[in-house]
């Protein structure tokens, strides 16, 4: 195994289509990636659309907005505004440039997550089109594709590791997010799909180790496939930081259109004259509808008084430091929960954090960045991470050049990569 991950998120960077995006100049943001002690970088790797089902390459794609109308205000969403790229040519040119670095690669797929909100009707239509039950097996023919692509130039070696599914156990056709009690049919049935995906692709490629995606810790081990080479957890332990704000709202879930009920205690905070959410939830039109509660997180944030984000900002703030002792907690307690997992059912499979933290979800607050408490918490779980022997840890989701936090605060992203990489 490779010297430790630092991971940087890049979530939709090959699909930048903005004028002077922010990963236009992809050496440049290498060079970045360097400086801020950062040595990887994990993204959608456009499985599913470099490639027909033929493993013909497709080309130049159209992308659309996500939520048109709504999402400019939205950490990452922002960045994927309508245009085309060809994802094939930047993922090879990606990775020609993190090859020279020296800078690993971990690839994943969050088509049925979140990327088929940004792409054009008839590729949706052929994925969507797809029976549940033969979507591991596709998409691990398409990363087999890019794979194939990556060899021929000798690239494979920059892949740090590779996944079939980003949150493989939360996706809708395999029983959605929360803690819900499966029939043991089947889950043998999505344990199933999901192993003879991955030894189709470990077969294919001897080199690559594949992972299985995990959007918690806490995981039901029937669902685990037992042919995982990594286990990338995700550990969302400072979200909650803002349920003062989010739980606030009380949605309907029976009616996707109702208007939400706001309690009194954070009306300052909205504006008064309110975007329907019926308006957000409409806006994509005949597209493929995305998850409510995105939907929801769009509305709430769309509808925030800028004159009151400064009062919001230290509420939120004061929240967190009223309760650093039970975050600094949940932080270990996700990671040493991985680690007993894995010693009692997956002895020696590396574990990996590729999403963590918190997701601010409004690009003009700033708190997070600012807050001395704030990253005194990361840096507590990036120790833990790094006690508990991890192979790989995200210092936050928003760590890439699209984040304010990118060129605002280089240096505390650098300290605590270096906190995990046992620098400091």
């Amino acid at each position: 195994m490779t010297d430790r991950l630092a991971i940087s998120f890049w979530i939709w960077g090959l699909f930048d289509t903005a004028p002077n995006g922010f990963f236009d100049d992809l050496e440049g943001r290498m060079v970045d990636l360097k400086e801020r002690g950062f040595n990887c970088i994990r993204l959608e790797s456009g499985a599913g659309l470099c490639h027909d089902r033929h493993g013909k390459p497709r080309g130049e794609l159209n992308f659309q907005e996500a939520v048109p109308g709504h999402g400019r205000l939205i950490r990452q969403m922002e960045r994927c505004l309508t245009g085309r790229c060809d994802p094939l040519k930047r993922l090879i040119e990606l990775c020609t440039l993190a090859k020279r670095y020296e800078v690993k690669v971990i690839l994943s797929s969050w088509y049925y997550l979140h990327t088929f909100w940004f792409t054009d009707e008839a590729i949706n239509a052929e994925l969507m089109g797809l029976p549940p039950e033969e979507r591991f097996m596709y998409f691990a023919r398409a990363l087999d594709y890019l794979l194939n692509e990556l060899e021929q130039r000798g690239l494979q070696d920059t892949i740090a590791f590779a996944e079939i599914f980003n949150e493989a156990d939360g996706l809708d056709f395999v029983g959605f997010y929360g803690e819900k009690t499966q029939p043991k049919e089947q889950l043998n049935s999505w344990r199933s799909w999901h192993e003879d995906a991955l030894e189709f692709v470990k077969a294919r490629h001897p080199g690559v180790r594949f992972a299985l995606d995990t959007y918690t810790p806490y995981v039901n081990p029937e669902h685990v496939p037992r042919n995982m080479q990594v286990w990338n957890f995700h550990s969302y332990y400072l979200w909650s930081a803002y349920d003062v704000l989010e739980r606030a709202v009380t949605w309907n879930w029976s009616s996707p259109v109702e208007e939400p009920v706001v309690d009194e205690s954070i009306r300052r905070f909205l504006r008064r004259d309110l975007v329907p959410y019926r308006v957000v939830r409409n806006c994509r039109g005949g597209r493929p509808p995305i998850i409510d509660d995105w939907y929801h997180r769009v509305w709430l944030y769309r509808n925030l008084e800028p004159a009151a984000l400064p009062e919001l900002e230290r509420m939120l703030e004061d929240n967190l430091v009223k309760n650093i002792g039970p975050f600094k907690l949940k932080a270990e307690e996700g990671v040493a929960q991985a680690v007993k997992l894995r010693d009692q059912h997956y002895p020696g499979v590396p574990l990996v954090i590729g999403e963590g933290a918190s997701y601010c979800a409004d690009a003009r607050l700033r708190w997070e960045e600012r807050s001395d408490a704030y990253w005194e918490v990361v840096e507590h779980a990036a120790r833990a991470c790094r006690e508990h022997g991890l192979w790989g840890a995200v210092a936050r989701t928003n760590s890439g050049p699209e984040d304010p936090t990118w060129h605002e605060y280089p240096d505390r992203l650098r300290r605590v990569n270096e906190v995990f990489l046992g620098k400091r």
